[in-house]
C-alpha cells in the first residue's frame, strides 16, 4: 500500500525518523483500539490488547510510581483521572523505547508509510469523535438547558464546569451551532478531498473547547488536548505550504492524491474498512439521537410538576412550624424535575426521590434513592394562581405543606428574551 501524501523516496535524516517513529507509536497506541470498540462484539477480540496494556498500566503505577491506591474507575465522566495519567506517561516511555529498537534494527530509508498510516487513523479517529460530539449537541444530549434545581443555586456556589455548562446550556442556538461546526469538522475529514479543509476546521473548534476545559476546568483536557494535536499531524504534511498561503501570500496547491493499493486484498480491505466506519458512524448518530428522544420518557410522571416550590406554610403533626434557620427538620423549598423530587430544609440539608404522578385520583408516591422500602404518598391539591397543597406522612410526621410554584420559563434567564434594540445593557 502506498499512500502518497509524500512520495520521496531518499533517506530521511536520523531526526525525522526519530520524530516520525515517535509520533507514529504515540498516537497508534493513544487512539487504539477506539473507535473499534463501538462494534458490537469487538471489544471482547479486542481485550487480548487492552486487558494487558490496563495490567501494565496499573503495575507502572502502583509499583513504579508508588501509587499504590491506583484503579481504573470506569464511567465515572471524567477523562482525567490518575489512571489516565499514568497511561499517557506508559505509553510516552513505551513509544521512546519502540522508536529506539526500530532505530538500532531497522535498515529502512524513510517510514512514510508508517506515517500514512497513522495518519490516515487519525483522520478517522478525529472525524468520528467530533461527529458523535456534534450530534450530542444538536439533540441538546450535551449542554441541555439548565435543569431548575441549577437556576435554584446561587452563583458563588457552582463551580467552574458548573457555570459553563449553565451558560452554554442556555442558548440552544449557540450550542446547535458549535455542535453543527464539529459535525461539519467530522464529516469533513472522513473523505480525502476534503480533509484538509475538516483539518483546518477541527483545529480552530478543538481549539476552542481544549482552552474552555483549562479554563473552567472541565475534566476532559488530556482528550481535547490530543483532538488537537491530532488535527495538527493530519496537516503536518501541508504546513509548509500553509504557512506560504498565509503569511507570505504565496501561490500554493494544497493536494492529496488518491490512495494506491498494488493488490486486490489491499482494496477490498480499504473498502470493507471504509463501510464499517461510515456505517458505524450512522449507527451511532442515529442511536444516540433515539437515546436522548426517549432519555426522560415516563409514563408515571407528568412534567406539569416541574419546578421549584417555595413553602409558604409547613404544618407538622397540626403545628404550623415557622421559617427558622435552626430548625433542621422544617422544609424550605422543594424542587421537582423529570421524575425527582427534592427538599431542602432549612440549614441546607437536601434529601431525594424519584417520584411517580396519578394525576387522576391526585396522589404522588415518593421512593426513596438510597432505601426502596421507603415510600411515601401524599395527596395533592392545585389552587389558583400556582399555588399547590401537599398532604401526606413522612417518617412518623403527618405533614400539610402549602406550596408556591415557579415553573423554568419564569425565571428571569429564560424569560428574557432576545433584542435586536438595546437602549442600555441588561446585564442584571
Amino acid at each position: 500500500m502506498t499512500e502518497t501524501v509524500s512520495t520521496e523516496k531518499k533517506e530521511w535524516s536520523l531526526l525525522r525518523k526519530t520524530i516520525t517513529l515517535f509520533v507514529v507509536f504515540y498516537f497508534l497506541l493513544y487512539m487504539f483500539p477506539e473507535p473499534f470498540t463501538e462494534i458490537p462484539g469487538v471489544t471482547e477480540l479486542l481485550s487480548v490488547f487492552t486487558k494487558p496494556m490496563e495490567w501494565l498500566i496499573l503495575w507502572f503505577g502502583k509499583t513504579i510510581l508508588g501509587i499504590t491506591t491506583l484503579e481504573k474507575i470506569a464511567q465515572t465522566g471524567s477523562g482525567d483521572t490518575t489512571f489516565d495519567y499514568v497511561r499517557l506517561l506508559v505509553i510516552f516511555i513505551i513509544s521512546l523505547l519502540a522508536t529506539t529498537i526500530v532505530l538500532l534494527v531497522s535498515k529502512k530509508k524513510e517510514f512514510q508509510s508508517w506515517f500514512n498510516l497513522t495518519w490516515i487513523y487519525s483522520r478517522y479517529y478525529l472525524g468520528l469523535f467530533l461527529i458523535v460530539y456534534g450530534v450530542i449537541k444538536l439533540f441538546e444530549g450535551q449542554f441541555g438547558p439548565p435543569y431548575i434545581g441549577r437556576l435554584e443555586q446561587n452563583y458563588g456556589d457552582s463551580s467552574p464546569m458548573g457555570l459553563l455548562w449553565t451558560f452554554m446550556g442556555h442558548s440552544k442556538a449557540y450550542t446547535f451551532f458549535g455542535g453543527l461546526m464539529e459535525l461539519i469538522a467530522g464529516l469533513l475529514l472522513l473523505f480525502r478531498r476534503t480533509t484538509i479543509a475538516g483539518a483546518l476546521m477541527a483545529f480552530g473548534v478543538m481549539l476552542n473547547v481544549a482552552m474552555m476545559n483549562y479554563c473552567y476546568d472541565v475534566c476532559v483536557k488530556l482528550f481535547s488536548t490530543h483532538l488537537v494535536l491530532l488535527s495538527i499531524l493530519i496537516l503536518s504534511p501541508h504546513l509548509k505550504k500553509l504557512f506560504q498561503f498565509i503569511f507570505q501570500q504565496k501561490a500554493v496547491q494544497l493536494k492529496i492524491e488518491n490512495l494506491i493499493f498494488e493488490k486486490k486484498w489491499q482494496r477490498l480491505t480499504h473498502k470493507i474498512f471504509k463501510i464499517i466506519l461510515l456505517s458505524l458512524c450512522a449507527v451511532m448518530i442515529i442511536g444516540m439521537s433515539i437515546e436522548n428522544a426517549t432519555e426522560y420518557e415516563d409514563k408515571d410522571y407528568s412534567k406539569s410538576f416541574d419546578g421549584s416550590y417555595e413553602i409558604k406554610t409547613f404544618i407538622k403533626n397540626g403545628d404550623t412550624i415557622p421559617l427558622l434557620e435552626t430548625d433542621t427538620l422544617r422544609w424550605a423549598k422543594i424542587v421537582i424535575e423529570q421524575g425527582v423530587f427534592g427538599f431542602r430544609t432549612t440549614n441546607k440539608t437536601k434529601t431525594r426521590f424519584s417520584v411517580k404522578t396519578d394525576t387522576i385520583h391526585k396522589k404522588i408516591t415518593l421512593t426513596s434513592f438510597d432505601d426502596s422500602t421507603k415510600v411515601y404518598k401524599f395527596d395533592y391539591n392545585r389552587l389558583p394562581e400556582q399555588r399547590v397543597i401537599f398532604k401526606g406522612k413522612y417518617e412518623l410526621d403527618t405533614l400539610e405543606i402549602i406550596t408556591q410554584q415557579k415553573k423554568r420559563n419564569e425565571y428571569l434567564l429564560n424569560s428574557t428574551s432576545f433584542k435586536w434594540i438595546n437602549e442600555y445593557p441588561f446585564n442584571r
